[in-house]
């Protein structure tokens, strides 16, 4: 682990405050057919977005980078959980995440959704 990798801890109320920042951000993009999960982190920020935003049609996606010393960040993703093309084609989906670290997480799910035939927008 890096050791200067910033942290902050946050309250539910504080986790509360920031969805409520979030909502009217979304909807003033448009409304969504569904919304897709990032195992562990985004199951929380998703639950409540989920429900405040009426998006019923809610599916989870896990990803793993086996990092290898000699890898580094190039190492290839591996999908432990993606909804299959039947469930993302033609949707309008949400994909939720709680961090943005590199980015490549975020972009690899978006382009698993992309290609299953979403139109994907990311909220992190």
């Amino acid at each position: 682990m890096n050791g200067d990798l910033r942290k902050e801890l946050v309250t539910w109320e504080d986790v509360d405050r920031l969805i409520d920042t979030l909502i009217p951000q979304i909807r003033s993009v448009g409304s969504f057919d569904a919304m897709l999960m990032v195992t562990r982190g985004g199951l929380i920020p998703g639950g409540l977005l989920s429900e405040s935003l009426n998006i019923r049609h809610v599916l989870t996606a896990a990803v793993d980078f086996r990092a290898t010393e000699t890898a580094g960040l190039m190492a290839w993703p591996r999908f432990l959980q993606f909804p299959g093309t039947s469930l993302l084609n033609g949707r309008r989906t949400l994909i939720v995440d709680d961090v943005w670290g590199s980015g490549r997480t975020s972009a690899t799910v978006r382009g698993r959704a992309e290609s299953a035939g979403a139109t994907p927008w990311t909220c992190v």
